[in-house]
């Protein structure tokens, strides 16, 4: 009996080990399919990254190279060399130049910024990657795929990089209210900190220096050397009356037109002012020019007897900001704050 009953046993093991050994099969085939896929994902997701590096850094060094020498081609060379340096999936990234795409970053009310191909000014380059069939580098090999008839897989990663080069030019009032209550002392301190700040950004600001009373003077043509902005103001003294509109029109004709001015760069004119314009054309006329020229116009009023309403207006038309400030630290605290809204580079 119980040889019968270990007999019985015996078999029953057996016929379970034999019926679970195509269970195990298709387990170790399961496993072989997720193991070859987890490859190929891992694949695609490191190949993605690279790609979005790749671009990342072509589209950066595009738009340094644009603002430094002001030169489209330049900045193409850059990009394209820059993508080459970068591997995507074994090799170098190489790029068509029509996948580099030139125009305008425009900042929106909610603070982002939008890229317009092929707007001016010019100061953004978008930079389009693609490992796909109809790219340089062709599509991206697959490596276990292919057993299961998927031989490649493409990919498209587009970078967005934005450097705001600055053309400003400064126009000053010397007239001889500013002689009063320290006001000169003031306005140098300002100029100082609005300088400093400048200095401290990753990119190189030309400055011009108009400054006026009853007439106007142009005192330094653009510069990227702020030691002469500062030099030239120093021989500088109060007197005479205020044409506002006479200094604000020869700084406009300075950022267009000076030779040290940037075709690539964004144009700013900051405007200050202790009184009231008294003589010759009045600001706001030209306010209307320097919006037509597509210039920013920044405005800072100092003192109770400067003409707040007229200088907001003229920022208004201008498309910037006004300040007023009513003692020495507001007058170094609202060019401080222009010299910030001054600050220059953004990616998308």
């Amino acid at each position: 009996m119980n040889n019968q009953i270990h007999q019985r046993l015996a078999r029953r093991i057996q016929n379970r080990e034999g019926a679970m050994l195509p269970m195990i099969a298709v387990v170790v085939i399961i496993l072989f399919v997720a193991a070859t896929l987890a490859v190929d994902i891992a694949r695609v997701h490191v190949t993605r990254s690279e790609l979005r590096t790749a671009t990342d850094a072509a589209a950066r060094a595009g738009v340094e190279s644009l603002g430094r020498l002001q030169d489209r081609a330049a900045a193409t060379a850059a990009a394209l060399r820059t993508a080459e340096a970068n591997i995507v999936a074994s090799e170098g990234l190489n790029l068509d130049p029509a996948q580099i795409v030139f125009g305008s970053s425009v900042q929106l009310a909610d603070g982002s910024f939008e890229f317009r191909p092929e707007e001016t000014p010019i100061n953004a380059i978008r930079v389009i990657g693609e490992r796909t069939n109809g790219s340089p580098n062709g599509p991206v090999a697959m490596i276990f795929a292919p057993l299961f008839g998927r031989l490649n897989f493409e990919t498209v990663q587009s970078a967005t990089a934005t450097r705001l080069e600055r053309d400003i030019a400064l126009v000053l009032d010397v007239s001889g209210s500013m002689g009063r209550g320290g006001r000169f002392a003031a306005l140098q301190n300002a100029l100082d900190v609005f300088l400093r700040e400048l200095n401290e950004t990753p990119q190189n600001e030309t400055v011009s220096l108009t400054v006026y009373s009853t007439t106007d003077r142009k005192i330094q043509t653009m510069t990227q050397d702020l030691t002469l902005i500062r030099d030239a103001f120093s021989g500088e003294s109060p007197g005479g009356f205020t044409a506002i509109g006479l200094g604000l029109r020869t700084g406009l004709d300075s950022i267009l037109n000076d030779a040290g001015s940037r075709e690539f760069a964004l144009k700013s004119i900051v405007l200050m002012t202790d009184g009231n314009h008294n003589t010759g054309v009045f600001p706001d006329v030209v306010a209307l020019d320097v919006a037509a020229e597509g210039v920013t116009l920044h405005t800072i009023t100092f003192s109770g007897g400067a003409n707040q309403t007229l200088m907001a207006r003229c920022a208004e038309i201008g498309g910037g900001i006004h300040l007023h400030a009513s003692n020495d630290a507001q007058l170094i605290e609202a060019f401080e704050t222009i010299a910030n809204q001054l600050r220059v580079i953004l990616t998308e």
